[in-house]
């Protein structure tokens, strides 16, 4: 069970060194949540055969969690499995935050129609509130 489900885009340098922050943080500072990371673009396509037992792991991660954070990288505003893990944070009545890790990037339509709390990724001290 972690605090925090965090959908993120390996691929990108700047996710990539966010999640490695995060697990220095969490190793100095006792109050820093639990986190899990999870690939905006599993192996497999949200179509495909296969997804719906990728789904199932995510649902049950996400429920396991407190909070959904999404970051926002280049290509997430086309992830289908960012708007599904927003929705499924949602209707199971998690907290979401949203951190674009760029200004260039497309906020995801999955968000739109959200009031999620927008929080700076590069701030430990945002992460260690437990609410917003």
């Amino acid at each position: 069970m972690s605090d925090l489900f965090v959908s993120y885009q390996s691929a990108d340098p700047l996710a990539h060194s966010v999640q490695v922050r995060f697990h220095q943080w969490a190793s100095h500072n006792w109050d820093f949540p639990t986190v899990s990371f999870h690939e905006q673009e599993p192996p497999v396509r949200f179509t495909e055969r296969g997804a719906g037992r990728i789904k199932r792991e995510l649902l049950r991660e996400i429920k396991r969690s407190q909070q959904l954070l999404v970051m926002i990288s280049r290509t997430t505003w086309q992830s289908e499995w960012t708007d599904w893990e927003i929705s499924m944070a949602l209707a199971h009545d998690k907290q979401l935050l949203a951190a674009k890790l760029d200004s260039t990037s497309i906020v995801p339509l999955g968000l739109l129609s959200t009031k999620p709390v927008w929080i700076d990724p590069f701030d430990p001290v945002m992460l260690t509130q437990r609410r917003f």
